[in-house]
């Protein structure tokens, strides 16, 4: 068996030679670094910001330099790539031989991520519908009310063309609709680049660049830079798993700040910080700190029944008036309290068994990993969004009931004990 010194020898000594004998890190760097200001502006899985520039590069009378070679070129691929999918009523060869004349670019046209309308020569004219996902994925029936929308509103186009755009290779659920991938945007965007490069403005090839790398980095599985890392780890497998292990969680640096942060400002709201961990916080009102509210079990760290939980599980951080095992004969009638106003819970009639929620807010601060860049400064959004929650009349107004509820919650204790 190893013992713990060799093992430390073993990992400084495998993390010596990654310092001194790994010569693809410095292609690494060179592939990832420079300035890119889609990075800058934190870009890389805005679906709005995506379909932005899409918008941007589909236009040809747009400053890019690249006319429609982009659409053009784009476009035969999705088509030509789409055997075994949707059938598109058009061919790559129909895209390849088209003059066309205008197209018209609409953005978020009835919640549609990209509308393209197309005129040709003769006046005719195609209309393409793209839904556009990065990190979210389609919702029940989305993709069928778009179609009918633009069924609906150009029934005369000679074309009517579904694209479903994804970075996670999602079937749609509408059989109108080809599927289309990002790898497909940055192959016919590199080719573009490449073709036109004589063409193109400073600036605009700048954006053009920046783009093109921001997809290889963040979208594509087997660019070089994936090639190149896989090399890297193969070869130093347990340097990186040591760097890898000692890494910032940031999600529980975040957690911690606001902790902290909340016990130095909880008190003068009249709150108390209760149980926490890196994924909850807990927070008591003192106007429920009676004895009622001291029998619980349903939580770990704390013997309270009811209180505030700042969950840190999701994409963003989200606060609940929440009741853990409640006995049944009280937590139905506060359930029914909470149905209307002040409350702010989920319509559902029936109650949960265990776990209710029952007054709701949602954050819009991202705990995305790679946007947790300032954990301290994220940290500050989420107390400040916290006590702004804590503040409002309607959030004061459901402490009050909850709290006149405490005495019928510790005779309903007393009456399981019997």
């Amino acid at each position: 068996m190893i013992s713990d010194s060799d093992k430390i020898k073993a990992d400084y000594a495998a993390l010596n030679e990654l310092i001194v004998n790994c010569p693809e890190f410095e292609q690494l760097e060179a592939l990832l670094g420079g300035f890119n200001l889609f990075q800058v502006l934190k870009f890389e899985h805005g679906e709005i910001r995506h379909s932005n520039v899409l918008a941007w590069i589909m236009d040809p009378s747009e400053s890019h330099g690249l006319d429609s070679t982009f659409l053009k070129k784009w476009l035969m691929r999705v088509i030509h790539e789409a055997s075994g999918q949707a059938v598109a009523p058009v061919t790559a060869v129909d895209i390849d031989a088209w003059q066309l004349q205008e197209v018209e670019v609409r953005r978020e046209w009835k919640n549609i991520d990209l509308l393209l309308i197309l005129t040709f020569a003769k006046q005719d004219q195609w209309v393409i519908c793209i839904e556009n996902k990065v990190n979210s994925s389609q919702s029940d029936g989305q993709l069928r009310k778009y179609r009918l929308l633009v069924e609906q509103t150009f029934p005369h186009a000679k074309h009517r063309i579904y694209l479903f755009l994804t970075k996670n290779d999602e079937e749609p659920d509408d059989n109108a609709y080809v599927a289309a991938s990002y790898a497909q945007v940055h192959k016919a965007l590199k080719e573009c680049l490449l073709a036109k490069s004589h063409v193109i403005g400073t600036e605009p090839k700048v954006l053009l660049e920046n783009y093109l790398r921001l997809l290889e980095e963040k979208f594509m599985d087997e660019s070089e830079i994936a090639r190149t890392a896989r090399k890297i780890y193969q070869q130093h497998k347990r340097a990186l798993d040591v760097i890898f292990d000692q890494r910032p969680d940031n999600l529980k640096l975040v957690s911690d700040k606001v902790r902290i942060l909340l016990e130095e400002k909880a008190s003068g709201l009249d709150f108390m910080v209760d149980s926490c961990s890196k994924t909850y916080l807990r927070l008591l009102p003192k106007l429920w700190d009676q004895a009622g509210n001291t029998h619980g079990d349903g939580w770990s760290g704390s013997q309270r029944t009811i209180l505030f939980e700042m969950s840190f599980r999701g994409k963003r951080p989200h606060l609940y008036v929440i009741a853990g095992k409640a006995p049944d004969v009280w937590i139905d009638r506060v359930w029914q309290l909470s149905a209307n106003p002040p409350f702010r819970r989920s319509k559902r009639a029936d109650r949960p068994a265990m776990w209710c929620s029952l007054h709701i807010f949602n954050s819009k601060v991202s705990l995305n990993e790679d946007e947790m860049e300032d954990p301290d400064g994220i940290a500050l959004k989420i107390c400040d969004w916290c006590l702004s929650c804590l503040k409002e009349n309607e959030t004061q107004d459901v402490i009050r009931i909850i709290a006149e509820e405490m005495p019928a919650l510790e005779a309903a204790f007393a009456a399981k004990q019997q």
